[in-house]
């Protein structure tokens, strides 16, 4: 492996490993007090919004549970229920299932879901993925205040409901709706469900019999409360995925919190297409039918300090004006994924891979890397599988740069005694030694920089997969190999060791040695000069120490790509000389010094 190589190896791990600082340094660790929050605003709707903050809350010197954190900042009704509401007398649940998913829904709140099961995913302990929590008590919300002023939260009541089954599987080619009604102060609040076949996503239509005796300024507000629970095994990473959004003016704003005890919020005036909040691999995403109703949305988020890591929770709503006898909100409860999100024709495909500027840079490679696995996953069950074959792709596509690469490394290397009689004749002069040396390569036809080429190739491609084995969906809980690499997504460990190596961390990993030991080799068959050859290890133990934490999917593909690099290097011929004015002619001066050495 020639130094230019080494170079750019140590850049890219280098950038991999500073990327978390480098954006711990953007967000900041700075205090949140009570001002104007800018910073999730963009300049094209910074002149038509209202951009509030309430007073921060103290942080609790005492350690307190998730829940008791949210309760205490969750607003209680500030009115006289029993003169107000006509409401059922116990509650009430039915289950709702599809080829996808399990919903169970409560008439408490008119509608509340007290469960959602996905069932094509799974956690790491083979329980299937459930996106309510409740510890959490995340769900949907309708508040509103009422025209005495009082605030009014729809999730205390027990609503009237218009089905008596208590279960309801959805058959292809069919629909299930439900209403929820509740009569409050001479009007009627109703909430219908629309569930379908083969679907993550439901429609919810709200209206208010009543609403200019009933909401203040026709004013109400529909969202979710209280985030997602996590779903990974690696809690801190999830955590670190988790946003706010909403999407306005045709570009992405996103909300974030950045401190443990303190609740932050903001909210932003005009229209929006949708709000949503995430994870690393699962969405929370409403979208309003009629967008013109949308006065803004509004976010408020809280961390929560859980060990060494911070979960933030999210809300996130619609500031809806109430003009239309019924408006309906989509809402979809389900994976990160690009093909399904794409689907519903309304940018929400943005949320994928466009987690922090790094995934935003690379975003197009990477995606076209995830369509590529994709479509030989169509015919290879097995991702694993896949990766082997891409890896050879890959290298079968660069092989004309990688001839072209080592050609260029030759003639270099045969070049090198004129370029140090250069150095030898002109010492202390700098310039006239750039000069001569830039006449040398191009009197010879050498192209310094041709080395390089493959590398920075592969650059991108490697910033994308790891962009892609570490946050797609896709991969998540894809198997290789049973017992070793059950999940490409995640490291191959073997065992977890009684202590921590810094760098390294305390899991022991099979696939960053193997990757390590090929780089040994590979290096070998490049390295001649005694002088480097304490590069031959530095280097791969470097990359060993990074990788070690890296997704088995980016190491599979590495070692594999390190092992068809030795085989290119035994088989690829390069010329014996360097080319000058296109003939396969060695210069006199170099004949005439490898004359000498004979």
């Amino acid at each position: 492996m020639d130094k230019k190589s080494v170079l750019a190896l140590i850049l890219i791990a280098v950038i991999i490993l500073l990327l978390p600082y480098y954006q711990k340094i953007l967000t900041g660790d700075q205090e949140i007090i009570s001002e104007p929050m800018t910073k999730v605003v963009d300049e094209k709707v910074k002149k038509d919004s209202i951009i509030t903050s309430p007073p921060a809350i103290k942080k609790d010197e005492k350690k307190v549970s998730i829940e008791e954190t949210i309760s205490k900042n969750t607003p209680e009704n500030s009115l006289d229920v029993e003169k107000l509401v006509v409401q059922d007398s116990t509650e009430r649940e039915i289950v709702i299932e599809n080829s996808l998913m399990k919903a169970v829904l409560s008439n408490k709140g008119g509608g509340s879901l007290k469960s959602f099961v996905l069932k094509k995913y799974k956690y790491h302990d083979s329980l299937l993925v459930n996106l309510i929590d409740k510890k959490l008590n995340n769900d949907l919300s309708l508040k509103f205040r009422d025209l005495s002023g009082d605030f009014v939260n729809t999730a205390d009541f027990l609503f009237t409901s218009n089905q008596n089954t208590a279960q309801k599987t959805i058959n292809e080619n069919e629909t299930f709706t439900i209403e929820y009604s509740l009569k409050f102060n001479d009007s009627e609040i109703k909430k219908t469900y629309t569930f379908y076949p083969d679907a993550y996503h439901f429609d919810v239509k709200v209206y208010f019999s009543d609403p200019e005796n009933l909401l203040l300024n026709k004013e109400y507000s529909f969202g979710w409360k209280n985030g997602l629970p996590s779903t990974e095994v690696n809690e801190q990473e999830d955590f670190s995925y988790s946003r706010a959004y909403a999407y306005m003016a045709d570009d992405l704003e996103n909300f974030e919190v950045t401190d443990d005890g303190e609740s932050e919020s903001a909210q932003i005036s005009g229209t929006a297409d949708w709000i949503a909040v995430r994870l690393k691999y699962f969405l929370v995403a409403i979208a309003n039918e009629n967008k013109k109703d949308i006065e803004g949305v509004y976010f408020k988020g809280l961390g929560v300090k859980r060990g060494e890591y911070i979960q933030r929770i999210y809300d996130a709503e619609f500031n809806a004006d109430y003009k239309n006898i019924s408006e309906t909100y989509h809402v979809y409860l389900g994976p990160l994924d690009y093909g399904i999100l794409k689907g519903y024709n309304n940018n929400l495909e943005e949320l994928v891979m466009n987690n922090g500027w790094y995934e935003r840079t690379f975003r197009i490679f990477s995606l076209l890397v995830l369509k590529i696995l994709q479509f030989l996953h169509q015919f290879i069950p097995n991702y694993g599988v896949v990766i082997i074959i891409f890896s050879i792709l890959i290298k079968l596509v660069l092989t004309p740069f990688t001839k072209k690469s080592y050609k260029s490394m030759h003639e270099m290397k045969v070049i090198q005694p004129l370029v140090s009689e250069i150095k030898e004749k002109y010492k202390g002069d700098a310039q006239r030694i750039n000069k001569e040396t830039m006449k040398l390569y191009k009197e010879y036809g050498v192209n310094p920089m041709g080395g390089c080429l493959p590398m920075l190739l592969q650059m991108p491609l490697l910033m994308s997969l790891y962009i892609v084995f570490r946050s797609t969906i896709q991969l998540r809980g894809a198997m290789f190999i049973p017992g070793w690499i059950p999940d490409l997504s995640l490291p191959d460990t073997i065992f977890i060791l009684p202590f921590h190596i810094p760098m390294y961390g305390n899991q022991f990993n099979i696939l960053p040695i193997l990757m390590a030991v090929t780089m040994i080799f590979q290096s070998g068959m490049t390295i001649t000069d005694p002088k480097q050859k304490s590069m031959k290890y530095i280097m791969p133990v470097f990359m060993l120490l990074i990788f070690n934490r890296l997704s088995s999917g980016l190491n599979l593909y590495y070692t594999l790509f390190n092992v068809l690099t030795m085989i290119q290097q035994k088989f690829i011929k390069t010329e014996p000389h360097p080319v000058k004015k296109g003939k396969q002619v060695p210069p006199k001066k170099i004949q005439n010094y490898k004359k000498k050495k004979k």
